[in-house]
């Protein structure tokens, strides 16, 4: 740091379309622009972030056999620098013995790919010296702190937890945890709730838990929500889109808003459109939820769109129908947009973002999801000038200056 310039290290386990992944990039993005330098290591080179990817990051995958050849070349078009780290089957094997002996309650499926993850993030280490590596997601989160170990803490560790642990992370990641984030030199939580878990349920020391709100730009976001959507639900004259942004999977809870959708229907005219990975079984089961409501052309998938603020600008409303998060992005995104939000009243975060800003419904409760949907459409909302004034408390700017107040801290130390 003689010269004021940082040297991060992000690691990732894959760069696929999540917000935790998201959350990195954009913080790598925001260190670049201030003059640092930020690194990201992804073991598994694979994803849909090609485009977020940060102009000017140096980007470190492992040699791996599962590594998506299309991928990589697509991120190698758009000019990144991607230097490939080889992975040793011996060397591996010998980290293995190394952490089976010294972390015994570490029992996680497909070790062999965590040891693997630990020795690049070793090669990484001792090759290009990062003053601090910052982890996202659970495997990454242990490769992170076990690789430091292995090059004798020379690096302080910096562990993110993006979501609510009690209900996201398996058992043997939940293990895990409580194993190795108490090693970690401090744990970023998203939100205060998360914070408070963190400590309560790892046993992490209060002093190494920090609360710091994703960063989301604002600006940047406000900017390419103006980018043209050809979808015909959005042209002029059509019924009101209510817009849901997530992946397949049981923390979404999708079926709960199709049906609070169906119930709304009967008040309102309305589509809902579900941005997201979702396979065909899961499309078809979601649509046969409509069959008694007799509106099931009303449900519209999109899809995975790396640009889902044009679709969020053009809304009539965003629809988050989570049972739990830890600080749920697409909320504070759709804000940003001017665009109001219904959310359930999920641990973590919602709460701590709408309070006082938009209706939380309680968690898997379809009637009362439903009658929010209903009030919000028919006008019961804050103007869209004080919607995107309150995105701005959850600005990059802010949530980046408090990352870089944290990481010249335990360089300093």
């Amino acid at each position: 740091m003689a010269d004021g310039r940082l040297h991060v290290g992000f690691v990732l386990p894959s760069l696929s379309g999540g917000g935790a992944e998201r959350n990195v990039l954009r913080l790598a993005q925001w260190l670049i622009e201030r003059g640092h330098r930020a690194d990201l290591v992804i073991p598994c080179f694979a994803g849909n972030y090609r485009a977020s990817i940060p102009r000017g990051a140096r980007l470190y995958r492992g040699r791996l056999p599962h590594t998506d050849r299309t991928f990589l070349r697509e991120v190698q078009r758009s000019g990144a620098a991607v230097t490939a780290l080889g992975v040793n089957p011996v060397t591996v094997t010998w980290i293995g013995l190394i952490l089976g002996r010294k972390h015994p309650g570490v029992r996680v499926r497909r070790k062999r790919s965590l040891y693997a993850s630990v020795h690049i993030l070793n090669r990484y280490l001792r090759n290009v010296r990062p003053q601090v590596l910052v982890s996202a997601l659970p495997s990454a989160d242990a490769a992170a702190i076990c690789a430091a170990e292995l090059t004798n803490r020379a690096v302080p560790v910096v562990v993110t937890v993006q979501n609510n642990i009690a209900a996201d992370y398996a058992p043997e990641w939940l293990a895990a945890a409580r194993t190795l984030y108490p090693l970690a030199d401090a744990v970023v939580a998203v939100s205060r709730g998360v914070a408070e878990l963190v400590r309560r349920s790892l046993r992490v020391d209060a002093e190494r838990v920090h609360t710091i709100y994703n960063s989301v730009p604002v600006g940047r976001i406000r900017r390419t929500a103006q980018d043209e959507v050809m979808h015909p639900w959005f042209a002029g004259g059509e019924p009101p889109v209510i817009l849901s942004v997530g992946r397949e999977a049981q923390q979404k809870d999708h079926p709960i808003l199709v049906e609070a959708f169906g119930l709304a229907r009967r008040e309102v005219e309305a589509r809902l459109l579900i941005l997201g990975q979702l396979s065909a079984p899961y499309r078809k089961r979601l649509k046969s939820l409509l069959q008694g409501h007799g509106v099931e052309g009303d449900l519209g998938f999109a899809g995975f769109d790396e640009n889902p603020y044009r679709y969020m600008r053009r809304a009539g409303l965003l629809a988050l129908s989570s049972r739990w998060e830890g600080l749920p992005m697409v909320i504070i995104e759709a804000l940003a947009c001017g665009t109001p939000v219904v959310s359930t009243d999920a641990p973590y975060g919602p709460r701590e973002i709408l309070g006082g800003w938009g209706d939380l419904p309680p968690v898997g409760d379809a009637p009362a999801l439903a009658r929010a949907l209903v009030a919000t459409l028919r006008g019961e909302r804050p103007t869209a000038e004080a919607l995107q004034a309150r995105a701005a408390d959850f600005s990059s700017e802010k949530a980046a200056d408090a990352y870089l107040a944290l990481f010249e801290k335990l360089v300093r130390r």
